[in-house]
């Protein structure tokens, strides 16, 4: 059985790389890949895809089409919004993959697909808008924290946003690739499995860079637990 995994930078999946054995690194239209053994006998495949949802979707299309992965891991970092009472370096496990800017956006505020009445995926004869179920695997079913991701093109940089947001979608933390990655899935038939360590609590932030050490912290923490746990 292949495992993929789909991480958007590789900082982000690093140490699950150099835990490979017989390992290989390869290009496919722009996008890194490395393929090996982990413990000697699981075939993994990652992909690392870029940030963002449209370089999430084409890397998630490339690993299935080229390597048809019997599950898919999405694996980073994310910000936790206010009210979580997450802290840096937890690791969060998502139940569902929302979209957080596909709407409409009126003077009242922001509505979803649903609202609207436009699915953005049919299949089967069910509809989709803004929300995709994730697998959670019955290994992580005990774990402490889980919940709704929200997935952004814009990530939330003041606090107001982010108790709006939470909110909303009644959830504990953003991306900006999980619900891209979830909306591939789907259309192959299965529900990835996504797994972040949180990097910073959103609220009130400068157009800075985020804290270095604490994106270190989350994606190490976050490949760490992928390897002791699951792997």
């Amino acid at each position: 059985m292949v495992t993929g995994i789909i991480a958007s930078t590789e900082l982000e999946i690093n140490i699950v790389a150099g835990a490979l054995q017989a390992s290989k690194r390869f290009d496919i239209h722009y996008k890194t890949f490395y393929s090996g053994l982990i413990n000697s006998r699981s075939p993994v495949v990652i992909c690392i895809v870029g940030v963002g949802k449209t370089n999430a979707a084409h890397g998630t299309t490339l690993l299935i089409e080229r390597f048809s992965p019997q599950i898919i891991y999405i694996m980073g970092i994310g910000g936790s919004y206010p009210s979580s009472g997450l802290d840096i370096g937890d690791i969060v496990i998502a139940e569902k993959e929302i979209y957080g800017d596909e709407g409409l956006v009126l003077a009242g505020g922001f509505h979803t697909m649903q609202e609207i009445d436009l699915p953005i995926l049919r299949i089967g004869g069910s509809d989709y808008f803004n929300e995709f179920l994730l697998e959670v695997p019955e290994k992580l079913r005990s774990a402490k924290n889980k919940g709704n991701f929200v997935t952004v093109s814009s990530c939330t940089g003041s606090l107001e946003k982010a108790f709006a947001m939470e909110k909303k979608f009644n959830a504990i933390c953003e991306n900006m690739e999980g619900a891209a990655v979830a909306h591939i899935c789907k259309f192959y038939g299965f529900s990835p499995v996504e797994l972040r360590g949180i990097s910073n609590i959103i609220g009130d932030r400068e157009a800075v860079k985020l804290d270095k050490e604490n994106i270190i912290i989350a994606s190490e923490s976050v490949q760490r637990f992928f390897l002791e746990t699951i792997a």
